[in-house]
């Protein structure tokens, strides 16, 4: 899925946005001027050295923490416009809160008074150098994707981080499938002396006001699965996550994925002639997550070798597979696995962690799929070990082709007609 084009501008921004109900009132809102630098997944922010992680959710660089940036001499619009929760203390680990005009780095007089006429899109503010104020567009498509992508989980329970939410009998244990890590953060009212609680609610801020008194944003809370848009009156402190597309930002090193390993996935178990494979429900089938490793005429351990069968398991020809799921297991159709498959980045949903080349680069295995790049056989021999993962279905299009899915380091999975001779992994599917 193709998602609107983040960097084109409308011109009044790309000039920098003037602001202002009248000449007297005109304020000029930064916009980014320059590349952001990611190096090893960090943020440095050069303006007083604090670092943040950041993730990668579909073609843009979000910041995984909440932003901490206080200087108030060096950006004059956060005089008495942020502060932390109730003590500071609690800055390290939620971030700053901000008021609408400190997070645009506006003067507090917009507060109360319309006229930000800005489109909301590549507002600095208060983020870093390079980065910039999501857009409410920029939310609206962070929600529309993790909803395509978190295999049916609400929006909230896959942005929301593993350890800071207090937990709720009415939703589902926050799961961070995409590394967002929303800190339960809470809010600052704006009676200037109460807070809502942390571990129950989170507020962040979008580059675009209502009206005079109220601008746009983005809740969580504890006892609801989706993440929530709404307005909030600018003078509240709510927390602050800066962006940047992929295209904006000058990336060396690795990001950091550790937030994978700490995914529940809820896998059950599957006992096959003495060997146990992992299963999971995904979109509603429950699939085999790991391949078959039944030793059947008419299938190899890749190169011959049999710890290749026991780190991917083996590889069958076509008629052979369809002999290896057990009783009430199937091989999946070509139907079901384009609903697997689904969106257009989904490989790298699918793909394990480990085991592909650094070109293929590792998977995220955000649902538990944990596909393993075992290659295949054919006549002339083995291929595509570590770079491709290849799953034989049930469609067999003539005498001597059948269909095969095909995942490799390509955003796009499909579906790919060979001889039935050849050989490739088995996953089988639960059937109905």
């Amino acid at each position: 899925m193709k998602l609107k084009n983040y960097f084109l501008l409308a011109a009044s921004v790309a000039i920098g946005g003037l602001v202002g109900c009248s000449p007297a009132d005109e304020h000029v809102l930064k916009s980014v001027e320059r590349p952001a630098e990611i190096k090893d997944g960090k943020l440095i922010d050069s303006r007083d050295g604090n670092e943040y992680s950041v993730t990668l959710i579909d073609g843009l660089y979000w910041m995984a923490e909440n932003l901490r940036y206080a200087d108030s001499t060096s950006m004059k619009n956060l005089k008495g416009n942020s502060w932390c929760h109730e003590d500071d203390k609690k800055c390290t680990k939620y971030g700053r809160l901000y008021s609408w005009t400190a997070a645009m780095d506006l003067d507090k007089k917009f507060l109360s008074t319309y006229g930000a006429r800005t489109s909301g899109s590549n507002i600095q503010g208060v983020c870093p150098a390079g980065w910039h104020l999501p857009s409410p567009s920029e939310w609206q498509n962070l929600m529309q994707y993790v909803d395509l992508n978190n295999n049916g989980e609400g929006s909230g329970t896959s942005l929301k981080s593993i350890k800071t939410w207090d937990e709720s009998d009415k939703v589902p244990a926050p799961t961070n499938r995409f590394g967002f890590n929303a800190l339960a953060s809470g809010r600052r009212n704006n009676d200037g002396e109460t807070f809502l609680s942390t571990g129950q609610i989170a507020f962040f801020w979008a580059a675009k006001e209502k009206d005079a008194g109220t601008a746009y944003g983005l809740q969580l809370r504890n006892d609801v699965e989706l993440l929530q848009e709404g307005n909030f009156y600018k003078d509240h402190g709510l927390s602050v996550r800066c962006v940047v597309s992929s295209y904006n930002a000058r990336v060396t090193g690795a990001l950091d994925s550790s937030f994978i390993d700490e995914i529940p996935h809820n896998y059950g178990t599957l006992k096959i002639d003495g060997q146990s494979y992992r299963t999971i429900e995904i979109k509603g089938v429950t699939w085999m997550a790991d391949n078959m490793n039944l030793d059947v005429k008419g299938s190899h351990c890749y190169n011959d070798d049999n710890k290749n069968c026991e780190k991917y398991g083996r590889l069958y020809t076509y008629e052979a597979a369809k002999s290896v799921c057990p009783d009430g297991w199937t091989l999946p159709s070509s139907s079901v696995f384009t609903s697997l498959a689904g969106t257009a980045l989904s490989n790298v949903h699918l793909r394990s962690t480990t085991g592909w080349s650094d070109k293929a680069s590792k998977g995220l295995n955000s649902w538990g799929f944990d596909a393993k790049a075992a290659g295949g056989r054919e006549s002339s021999g083995y291929f595509d070990l570590k770079t491709s993962a290849y799953f034989w279905l049930s469609n067999a299009t003539e005498e001597n082709n059948a269909l095969a899915a095909w995942i490799n380091y390509y955003s796009i999975p499909s579906a790919v007609l060979r001889s039935t001779s050849d050989e490739f992994s088995v996953r089988c599917i639960k059937a109905e």
